[in-house]
């Protein structure tokens, strides 16, 4: 009999980096959303506004509270998170896969500006520039907490 048929928790555990990847999008996700925050503070760029948006979305109320709308967003990066973490314990190169799913998640823009009045138009070049460099951030830093996480897994510590 395998081990993995004789503890299968533990090969879920392996499986699906659930814990690992909560962390790590909510990690990513807080400061994504605090950075566009100070951005639309200080410039009035609507970025904030843009990554909290919710018009599309069928059955929902064009807006909600902001804390509701934060948690949405948070949802989200958790689901970027755990399969983040995932794709990396399977192919590595933690800091480069976190970068490459910033740039991606950056390119929601596109479809996301046109879909609301309250959002920075497609043709906003200083919105469009904060915005990626946020999610550039984002992903760095899913890069980094990946980094840490794929290091202590091939390192454990042992009290």
């Amino acid at each position: 009999m395998s081990d993995a048929v004789r503890h299968p928790s533990r090969s879920l555990k392996s499986s699906l980096p659930l814990f690992s990847g909560i962390i790590t999008g909510i990690v990513s996700g807080v400061f994504l959303g605090l950075f566009l925050k100070v951005v639309q503070t200080l410039t009035d760029e609507k970025v904030y506004t843009l990554l909290l948006n919710i018009d599309f979305v069928p059955g929902l109320p064009p807006r909600l509270p902001e804390w509701i709308e934060f948690s949405l967003h948070l949802a989200v990066s958790v689901i970027i998170g755990i399969f983040y973490i995932w794709w990396i314990r399977r192919s590595g190169r933690p800091v480069s896969k976190g970068i490459l799913i910033g740039a991606a998640s950056s390119l929601l823009y596109l479809p996301l500006s046109p879909l609301s009045p309250r959002v920075p138009d497609l043709n906003d070049a200083g919105a469009i520039f904060y915005w990626v460099v946020g999610h550039l951030l984002f992903g760095t830093l899913l890069g980094l907490c990946g980094k840490y996480i794929h290091a202590k897994k091939r390192h454990p510590v042992h009290h």
